[in-house]
């Protein structure tokens, strides 16, 4: 995915730059390559490389999950995650990249579905965007996610359904990251 901000390659990713903001945006089916994207998070720019990795858990509500699988219409899901990483600059202007790799297809337990890194200045504008593009990702990207448990069952889960009853939501994410008011 190391791409140059201009480049268009949108079956497997894209890059744009929208003020200052360098994107990357990739839907794969293979795993994904963690160490190439912490290498391309580097910006000199930035003291803050924040991380995130969704990995397939081996529980749900009780349940002993087996694998995974997240399947989508990909050139919509590529699409919206760009739009989710390109509105970073509205809210966070200093923040210099961002890049998301999301992997569709089965996965057994471990393995990691989603990879995103953000390139800020400073931490506090890095996490607050990190925690804004995972959870618009699970609000408003159309990805179905099916479970397959360990007594043979398996079923399809709403996008919006948590791990747990007290499961973040954007508009919780929102608040706490939201300025101090004065």
């Amino acid at each position: 995915m190391s791409q140059s901000p201009s480049t268009d390659t949108s079956a497997n990713g894209t890059s744009t730059e929208r003020k200052g903001l360098e994107c990357e945006v990739a839907v794969i089916r293979a795993p994904i390559d963690i160490e190439a994207l912490n290498r391309g998070a580097v910006h000199p720019a930035c003291g803050a490389v924040l991380t995130f990795s969704g990995t397939v858990r081996n529980h749900h509500l009780g349940r002993p999950v087996v694998r995974l699988a997240y399947e989508a219409y990909e050139g919509m899901a590529e699409a919206e995650m760009r739009r989710v990483a390109a509105g970073v600059a509205e809210k966070w202007p200093d923040v210099r990249r961002v890049q998301v790799v999301h992997r569709f297809g089965e996965m057994d337990v471990g393995a990691s579905s989603i990879y995103i890194t953000v390139s800020a200045p400073h931490r506090p504008e890095g996490f607050e965007a990190l925690r804004y593009v995972i959870d618009r990702i699970k609000r408003d990207v159309p990805i179905w996610k099916k479970e397959f448990y360990r007594d043979g069952e398996s079923e399809w889960l709403h996008p919006e359904e948590g791990c747990c009853r007290n499961h973040l939501h954007l508009e919780d994410s929102e608040a706490s990251s939201a300025p101090p008011k004065n």
